[in-house]
């Protein structure tokens, strides 16, 4: 099965043949003699219907659409059309559109049935009984000189909509995985078609040279696949509300500029991202990708929880672990950037506490900022070292935290700094600047500092101060920001107890973002790199220079990982692992590139995979 073009099949059962209302009278003007071999199918329809489907593809059909009562209409793009059982208002409404040389782009009937119906035209809209926000969107693209090419009903009613206009679309109260897939399908470049929902659910996008389906009969689907591989562009598609469905096309799908999302999809680790999220049970990820400096494209691939409803788009908030350390950094150096600090300062005075020190730590030892900055101040780890107490010859216990389930009593800064949470104390165990250790312990002393000199939390001093200079309002380093969040998973690909753990070491694992936001700073930190003197934004062109150049420890700039220094494929990343979430984000500041990942689930190789999918598409090293 084609995984790029349809994500999961299940069948409709009952293909028998639609009930047919009363005759409307039919109309089919005088046209050209001659008629183009355009190609259709259906199943399931009246013999009727059948039949002047037959008669009227080959005139290249525009609008095509089934009542909830069994009725259907077909018009072509030479003006002929026919109808039966629709609304007398309709019909007669549909003539005098044809008489007047409307084009006819689109007819839908809302799921309620009776005198409701819409009829979109190259010049305007006519309607009954349509939901008034649908109407409104209707209207509010003819205003702003764009034509309705589509316009769909999903079969619960009330006010859910889909509308499509030559380069935009809308849709309210859709299945959130509908939405997820005509935002993708939009992202490379392709403009969105139609719309199409089965009455027993399911639904089908059709975009230019590509399609997606969900819960379509399989026969419908199959002959969708037969024609868009004969490069036909699927033009038209109905469902009958028996089963039945009906699909046509008035000409070849058009030529193209390569889609680069696509291409993507189809090359994370040797197969398609949904394959791949599969095989590593992962329900959510989300990738923004940045061309130029601005976001050229990003997407949502999955749910924000197993088995539930809520997708994953790119405005998605997920954990993003420890490229908290790296947002902190920008942070730090705004900080040290309006008091006027120095990297080189000794940060014990800024923590309105005493760090205590290992008896192998010479008294005169000085802890610097950059130091903790670059896991390079005597700080191991968690603060961890087995055995404990030794100066040497000891595993460092690693660098992150085990954060707190919801049933957890979360302790203060001040308690975790003690060793009265769940990690132990923090300490200098080696002597500042001899050894490297990759530590979130020492971002929890540069939170420590930040609160204490601004007497605010991290999360106000970072919202005030980073995010809202650069449009992030979907990050925050609160313990559990007001918007909705990606639940984290285990390698099993369950629910994590409570959807995700709490990190009060902010600075270090809390971050919550999404990758709009991360792919934000990415297009920021590349212009400030490249700009010839300071840009709008928390950092002067010296502190984002301070920030990304190698500082002390080799491969490291300040928070941030750098590689090809002096090449034009510079680059600085940082990757992030908490319990149930994996993340990656990545810029190439003389390239004006960058992108970012994040996900759900508890694998990295996944989100490793997604990031070399997208540097091979590009070329990006």
């Amino acid at each position: 099965m084609d995984r790029r073009r349809f994500l999961t099949l299940t069948g409709v059962a009952g293909l028998g043949a639609a009930t047919v209302p009363a005759m409307v009278p039919a109309m089919v003007p005088a046209g050209p003699a001659f008629a183009a071999t355009y190609p259709s199918a259906d199943a399931g329809l009246t013999a009727e219907a059948h039949a002047k489907l037959v008669e009227l593809a080959p005139y290249g059909v525009t609008a095509l659409a089934c009542t909830p009562s069994g009725g259907w209409v077909m018009v072509t793009q030479d003006g002929r059309y026919f109808a039966r059982g629709i609304p007398d208002a309709c019909f007669t409404e549909l003539g005098a559109l044809v008489k007047a040389g409307r084009r006819v782009n689109a007819i839908a009937f809302p799921p309620e049935g009776g005198d409701r119906w819409v009829i979109t035209t190259d010049k305007g809209v006519s309607s009954r009984g349509l939901p008034t926000a649908c109407l409104s969107r209707i209207k509010a693209y003819y205003t702003a000189g764009q034509q309705v090419v589509d316009v769909a009903f999903p079969p619960a009613g009330g006010d859910r909509w889909t509308v499509v206009a030559t380069s935009a679309f809308q849709a309210n109260g859709v299945d959130d995985e509908c939405y997820q897939m005509m935002r993708n399908l939009t992202q490379g470049g392709r403009r969105l078609t139609r719309v199409a929902f089965p009455k027993a659910g399911g639904w089908a996008l059709v975009a230019q040279d590509e399609f997606h389906a969900r819960g379509v009969d399989d026969a419908c689907f199959a002959k969708m696949k037969s024609l868009a591989g004969g490069g036909w562009q699927l033009h038209n598609l109905a469902f009958a509300p028996g089963g039945g469905w009906a699909l046509c096309s008035r000409g070849k799908a058009p030529a193209l500029p390569a889609d680069r999302v696509r291409q993507f999809e189809n090359a994370v680790g040797g197969s398609t991202i949904w394959q791949r999220m599969s095989a590593y049970k992962t329900p959510g990820v989300a990738v923004a990708v940045v061309v130029g400096n601005k976001i050229a494209w990003s997407t949502g691939y999955g749910r924000l929880a197993a088995g539930g409803a809520p997708a994953a788009h790119p405005e998605s908030a997920f954990q993003a672990a420890s490229i908290s350390k790296a947002v902190t950094a920008v942070g730090v150096l705004r900080l040290l950037q309006t008091r006027k600090i120095a990297l080189t300062a000794d940060v014990r005075p800024h923590l309105g506490w005493t760090l205590p020190a290992r008896s192998c730590v010479s008294p005169t030892a000085v802890p610097t900022v950059e130091q903790l900055l670059t896991h390079r101040a005597g700080v191991v780890g968690r603060g961890s070292t087995s055995p404990a107490g030794a100066c040497s010859g000891f595993a460092a216990g690693g660098g992150g935290f085990a954060g707190y389930g919801a049933a957890a009593t979360v302790p203060s800064l001040l308690q975790i700094m003690n060793g009265e949470g769940n990690s132990p104390r923090i300490e200098l165990s080696t002597e500042p600047g001899a050894e490297y250790h990759y530590s979130g312990a020492g971002y929890v002393l540069l939170q420590r500092m930040v609160e204490e000199l601004t007497d605010r939390s991290l999360a106000d001093y970072m919202s005030q101060e980073v995010f809202a200079p650069l449009g992030m309002a979907g990050s925050s380093y609160a313990l559990s920001p007001a918007f909705e969040l990606a639940s984290g998973h285990t390698s099993t690909g369950t629910v994590i107890p409570g959807g995700h753990n709490r990190y009060p070491e902010s600075a270090a694992a809390g971050l919550y973002t999404n990758v709009l936001d991360l792919c934000r700073l990415v297009s920021y930190l590349n212009r400030a790199w490249t700009a010839t003197g300071d840009i709008a934004g928390p950092l002067t062109r010296t502190s984002v220079r301070t920030l990304l150049t190698e500082g002390p420890q080799p491969g490291m700039g300040r928070g941030l990982f750098v590689a090809g220094s002096g090449t034009r494929n510079f680059s600085y990343t940082h990757d992030g692992s908490n319990y149930g979430f994996k993340s990656v984000f990545k810029g190439y500041p003389e390239l004006g590139a960058g992108y970012a990942v994040l996900a759900n689930g508890n694998d990295t190789a996944l989100v490793n995979e997604i990031a070399a999918a997208v540097r091979s598409v590009y070329g990006w090293a």
